[in-house]
């Protein structure tokens, strides 16, 4: 693919529809796209694409919500909606974490917004959802200025805190612990914390981390460090990135510097890491490995590299294997940074730097990955999003819901 037309996407002159509420057998026939402004002239948005391939309208947008705020800088969302119709996503200069209610997907609204937790953390960054329906956050740093060590927060479905606690460990200081991704162990009351710095820009000196950490989720309350051990020979051990699990349940973790780590022993509390897969780049901060996605026991990993997405067949957790790669134009679409997945795993959103969103179709049977020609305008794949002025969006964080 040399050359794509952009879409450009208007969401003030889309006129929102009713919808169903959310339900667990509703298929995704939405995705909402976290979305701010590329300056501070521009307010933050949620914007709810149409994702029906059998609607007129798809990959349209079909509703919105502003927050109220301009320069915010949208990042994290969750990657899809629970089942009560709530989605958290963050805005990280803002220090602030908005709480939507989108079960009626097409006229979304602000449930509650918050900025920290018990007093003692901020600076949310990423979310998993607890078998109760509620939200536990990774904070990445204290509660005032971006210093210190951060933590998790448990968050009610209205976004009320729960419980809160630090990220200490006598083996490390404060500098180190900063959670900034967070899975929950299946079956157990734990969780797993990937330490990494968001930092404050390209000017702030970050902290090499190299650890993920052991939480128990009842109460809130860290465990033991979890060391991500080097090879000897790249950075693929540095900084964390996305923690999940696969269908078999088996854990892994990767990183920014593109080394992957099955997390083995999370039947006790001393579990270890092991690198089993180093994926292209690392080598430089313009070759980095961002937010990762499962479906089934394929770890879908973007790399910014390539550019683009790579697959790899994880049924083996000592021997993954490549089965896919998606190569896409760099000139057109720079570093893709996140992949989100939707209910049934056929569909994968991607973005990256600048104002593009990517659809490609995923085969969950063979790990096939292939762009969506249908999200297109003009007959090539991929929308700009804008908008109704001409002012560019930048989207960072796609969940999916019915």
């Amino acid at each position: 693919m040399r050359f794509v037309v952009l879409l450009v996407v208007c969401f003030a002159a889309c006129a929102p529809s009713v919808d169903a509420p959310s339900g667990a057998s509703v298929p995704d026939r939405h995705a909402y796209v976290w979305a701010g402004g590329m300056d501070s002239t521009v307010a933050d948005v949620l914007l709810v694409l149409d994702m029906d391939s059998a609607s007129t309208t798809y990959g349209q947008v079909v509703g919105s919500v502003p927050t109220g705020t301009k320069g915010g800088m949208p990042h994290h969302i969750e990657r899809r909606v629970s089942a009560d119709g709530r989605l958290l996503a963050n805005t990280w200069r803002a220090n602030t974490s908005w709480l939507f209610d989108v079960t009626t997907p097409r006229a979304p609204t602000i449930h509650a917004s918050l900025q920290g937790a018990g007093g003692i953390i901020g600076w949310a960054h990423d979310f998993t959802r607890l078998p109760n329906g509620h939200l536990l956050v990774a904070f990445n740093g204290g509660p005032g200025a971006y210093v210190g060590a951060g933590g998790l927060g448990e968050l009610d479905r209205d976004g009320a805190v729960v419980q809160s606690a630090l990220a200490t460990s006598p083996e490390a200081g404060d500098t180190a612990m900063t959670p900034y991704t967070v899975h929950a162990v299946p079956r157990r009351d734990r969780a797993v914390v990937g330490l990494s710095e968001m930092g404050m820009g390209p000017d702030y000196k970050f902290h090499d981390t190299s650890a993920l950490q052991l939480w128990s989720t009842a109460p809130l309350a860290p465990l033991a460090l979890i060391p991500l051990a080097p090879n000897g020979k790249d950075r693929g051990h540095v900084a964390p990135s996305t923690v999940t699990t696969t269908a078999s349940g088996a854990m892994f973790a990767n990183t920014f510097y593109c080394g992957l780590y099955h997390v083995r022993g999370l039947e006790g509390d001393t579990p270890t890491a092991a690198r089993v897969f180093t994926f292209p780049g690392g080598d430089t901060d313009d070759n980095l490995c961002a937010v990762a996605t499962t479906v089934g026991n394929y770890w879908i990993q973007a790399v910014a590299a390539l550019p683009g997405v790579m697959v790899l067949d994880l049924s083996d957790p000592a021997a993954p294997r490549e089965v896919a790669r998606l190569v896409v134009d760099g000139t057109r679409f720079a570093k893709p940074h996140w992949v989100s997945a939707d209910r049934d795993g056929t569909r994968l959103a991607i973005t990256g730097m600048g104002s593009w969103v990517l659809m490609a179709r995923f085969n969950p049977a063979t790990g096939a990955i292939a762009l969506d020609s249908t999200f297109h305008e003009g007959g090539t794949p991929g929308i700009t999003v804008k908008t109704p002025n001409g002012a560019m969006l930048h989207p960072h964080g796609v969940a999916w819901g019915p």
